[in-house]
C-alpha cells in the first residue's frame, strides 16, 4: 500500500522525502560551514541561497550611488585643501582675548585677520596687526604699529614720543603712563602697544620688546562678530601726529 503525508503530523514523512542532509549537499564543493552559517543566520533556505547565485544578488550599494559617494569625498578633500590654502596665506578668523585694545576691540570679538597684504608691503603705522608672542610662539597677540624701522620711540609724560614729536592718539583708553626710551626700532622690528595702554602688555615690556617682521601674522581688517560690530577695521594714521 503506497504510504501517504498524513497532514498535522510532523513525525511522518512521505517515502520520496530526502534526509535532514539537504544543507550539507547543498555546500558540497564550497566552503561547507561557512555557506551553511549564512544560511541559517540569514533565514534563507538553501534553494532560495541558489536561486540568488544563479540570478545575482542585488549588491548594498549600487554603481550609482558608490560613484556619488566618490564625488563627493573628493569635493569635500578639495574644500579642505583650498580651506588650508586660505588659512595659511590669504586670510584667517581671529578671537581677542581680554582687554588691551579697548575702546577699539573688545573682548571675545572676532575678527578677519588678512595674512596676504604683509606679502606685499610692510606694516604700517596706525594699523593694528597679530603677531606671535616673541616669549611662546604658539600664542598671538593684537595690537596696534606705532614705531616703524628707524623711528625714535619713547614715552613720558602720558604720550607717545615718536621722532621728537607727541603723538595726538584719540583712539586710546587714557593716558600712556610710565616711561620708555628714547630707542630706535631695528631694521625688520616693530614698536607695537596696545590702545589700552595701561593695561596692555607690549612693546614697552622686555617679554615682547620690538617685535619682528618674521612674527607678524597679518593685519586685522574686519570685525565679523558680533553682528552689531561688524565694520572695517580702519588705520587712523592721520590723527597720530599734533597739529
Amino acid at each position: 500500500m503506497k504510504s501517504e503525508l498524513i497532514p498535522g503530523d510532523p513525525d511522518l514523512k512521505s517515502e520520496g522525502s530526502k534526509s535532514g542532509n539537504d544543507d550539507v549537499e547543498h555546500c558540497e564543493g564550497k566552503e561547507a560551514n561557512t555557506c551553511c552559517d549564512t544560511c541559517q543566520a540569514s533565514g534563507i533556505g538553501p534553494n532560495e541561497q541558489e536561486v540568488m547565485a544563479k540570478t545575482g544578488a542585488r549588491p548594498i550599494l549600487s554603481a550609482e550611488i558608490k560613484a556619488e559617494i566618490i564625488e563627493y569625498v573628493q569635493a569635500f578633500a578639495v574644500a579642505i585643501v583650498i580651506a588650508a590654502f586660505i588659512i595659511t596665506f590669504i586670510a584667517q578668523s581671529f578671537v581677542v582675548e581680554g582687554s588691551s585694545m579697548e575702546p577699539s576691540l573688545h573682548n571675545r570679538e572676532r575678527l578677519l585677520v588678512n595674512k596676504l597684504v604683509y606679502r606685499l608691503r610692510k606694516p604700517e603705522r596706525g594699523e593694528i596687526v597679530v603677531f606671535r608672542y616673541p616669549a611662546n610662539p604658539k600664542r598671538r597677540f593684537i595690537k596696534r604699529v606705532i614705531g616703524v624701522p628707524g623711528d625714535e620711540v619713547e614715552v613720558r609724560d602720558g604720550f607717545v614720543i615718536l621722532n621728537g614729536i607727541a603723538l595726538n592718539e584719540d583712539y586710546t583708553m587714557d593716558l600712556t603712563y610710565g616711561y620708555f626710551g628714547p630707542k630706535t626700532v631695528p631694521n625688520g622690528h616693530y614698536f607695537v602697544l596696545g590702545d589700552n595702554r595701561n593695561n596692555s602688555d607690549d612693546s614697552r615690556y622686555p617679554d615682547v620688546g620690538f617685535v619682528p617682521i618674521a612674527n607678524i601674522v597679518g593685519k586685522a581688517s574686519l570685525i565679523w562678530w558680533p553682528p552689531g560690530r561688524i565694520c572695517l577695521i580702519r588705520n587712523p594714521e592721520a590723527h597720530l601726529v599734533k597739529p
